[in-house]
């Protein structure tokens, strides 16, 4: 087990515990697992990018304009729709053409609610994460907003019984 996994689990536990009414709309983003920022420079190509995710083995980087603020975000979609789709040289595209410009920020103040509000009606996979002057810090990713949930509400989602697939959901007294 790795030092990143204890912290993921020590973090987890901690967010499970009793605090008072600790909610969605009152857990920061802070207090989640934010992976940290991958950045890649607006002048790189799709190449150089992918590269660097592999290297990472992150889903998406982030990249950054010449203030250094985030100007888009470019994941594996993009590679997919953008890139390989219509057929083009990854090696002399550049990932400003085909990144997702100007995307939806969180900062580390905001709740995991606004969070997972926000991925669920923008249907996205990731949200960089900024800090006051707009600058990368990180990436929330679903995963990681399933695991705050999980956390918070460990009797109702981790505690379900195994069942197979060919099992009917149970019914409740409503029928549902």
């Amino acid at each position: 087990m790795s030092i990143e996994d204890i912290e993921d689990e020590r973090r987890y536990r901690e967010a499970s515990q009793p605090q008072g009414k600790r909610s969605v709309f009152e857990t920061p983003v802070r207090s989640l697992h934010v992976r940290p920022a991958v950045v890649v420079k607006v002048e790189e190509s799709v190449a150089a990018t992918v590269k660097v995710m592999v290297a990472a083995a992150q889903g998406c980087v982030l990249v950054a304009g010449p203030d250094g603020r985030v100007a888009g975000i470019f994941t594996e979609r993009d590679l997919l729709t953008r890139v390989v789709a219509k057929g083009l040289d990854p090696a002399r595209t550049p990932v400003k053409t085909v990144m997702t410009k100007d995307p939806e920020r969180l900062t580390l103040d905001d709740t995991l609610g606004y969070a997972l509000h926000k991925m669920t009606v923008g249907e996205y996979r990731s949200v960089p994460v900024v800090d006051d002057a707009g600058k990368p810090v990180g990436v929330l990713t679903q995963q990681e907003g399933v695991k705050a949930l999980a956390a918070l509400f460990p009797a109702s989602v981790i505690n379900q019984p195994p069942r197979s697939f060919e099992q009917k959901p149970p019914q409740n007294q409503y029928g549902g």
